[in-house]
């Protein structure tokens, strides 16, 4: 087969490298990412992680302001590919593109479809607490993640893994699942099944206020939302002490508590610190232990660490959601 690629994200790079590694039986005729985007405090221009591998490789790259644009279609048309593959590539395909290559337009999704269709389903999947995830190759239609699957690869998801790790396993997953099915594409063997309507569930692009932490939720929830939100935005609060200004801190890991804590009569969001080492904050329904904190302009750092470096002590309190609503 002669096959183009579109992918933009960290975990479209894996899936490139395999196409590449099998290019002596399949063609990788071209690979397709979004443009440079500023990125950084400097706001300089950076390549998709797709277009670096991709340049590093050697590999023919272009990045057009959309696959969909008219003028770029025709490039695309000419070259005759037979099997367009798509992985988190970030743009909706209209019609006139998802209609080229004689074998079609299929796509990589990081869950297990229909479930968590959407922009974020590695993060939607240890937000509702699933014990097992994977990545589904689909054919791309006009409705979001709802095509046909030809195929699928689950795994459990580990009960410390954050989203980031989650993802990368995910993006492995995703490249074993592509070869696997590069054949049956070019024999026409491969079978489309369609979707159970009745499980769908919606994973939609995380939002920043989302990831503010609820302190009276459940302890467990709370645990999910920091590896959820883990790479990124990270799960926050807002540390308040009297005659200081609210400071924005994130937590990038935390544990449920399953020990006995003497500080049982502190509210939700309250602090107990211990042996000036261990960072306990009081959940809907117990003790959250904060492990990695960080502070505004700050690196990420291990509690002890951080408690060092801040004049913290038993009865502080942080504020999540509660603090966003009432600043609206």
């Amino acid at each position: 087969m002669k096959i183009v690629f579109l992918g933009s994200g960290g975990f479209a790079v894996p899936t490139l490298e395999r196409l590449h590694q099998l290019s002596s039986r399949h063609s990788l005729l071209r690979v397709v990412t979004r443009p440079d985007r500023p990125a950084g405090r400097g706001k300089q221009l950076r390549p998709t992680p797709v277009r670096q591998r991709a340049e590093e490789l050697g590999l023919a790259c272009d990045a057009p302001s959309s696959a969909n644009d008219p003028e770029y279609l025709p490039e695309l048309q000419k070259l005759a590919a037979d099997l367009f593959l798509v992985a988190d590539y970030g743009e909706f395909l209209r019609k006139p593109i998802r209609e080229f290559g004689s074998v079609g337009m299929f796509n990589l999704h990081g869950s297990l479809l229909p479930r968590h269709r959407g922009a974020a389903p590695v993060a939607y999947a240890i937000l509702r607490g699933d014990e097992t995830t994977g990545v589904t190759l689909f054919r791309i239609v006009r409705e979001l993640d709802g095509g046909p699957m030809v195929d699928a690869l689950s795994t459990k998801i580990d009960p410390n893994e954050t989203a980031g790790e989650l993802e990368n396993r995910l993006a492995l997953l995703a490249a074993d699942l592509t070869e696997r099915n590069l054949d049956k594409f070019a024999s026409g063997e491969f079978v489309e099944e369609p979707q159970d309507e009745t499980k769908n569930t919606h994973a939609s692009k995380l939002d920043k206020k989302e990831a503010a932490i609820d302190w009276r939720a459940p302890t467990a929830e709370i645990a999910r939302a920091v590896r959820a939100y883990n790479p990124w935005p990270g799960a926050y609060s807002f540390l308040q002490r009297a005659q200081l200004a609210p400071e924005r801190t994130v937590c990038w890991a935390a544990r449920e508590v399953v020990e006995s804590i003497e500080s049982s009569s502190l509210r939700p969001g309250e602090v107990y610190v211990a042996e000036k080492r261990h960072l306990y904050v009081r959940c809907g329904d117990g003790w959250l232990e904060v492990t990695h904190v960080q502070r505004p302009g700050k690196a990420a750092t291990p509690a002890a660490d951080y408690l060092n470096g801040t004049r913290l002590q038993t009865g502080d309190v942080f504020g999540g959601a509660e603090r966003e609503e009432s600043t609206r």
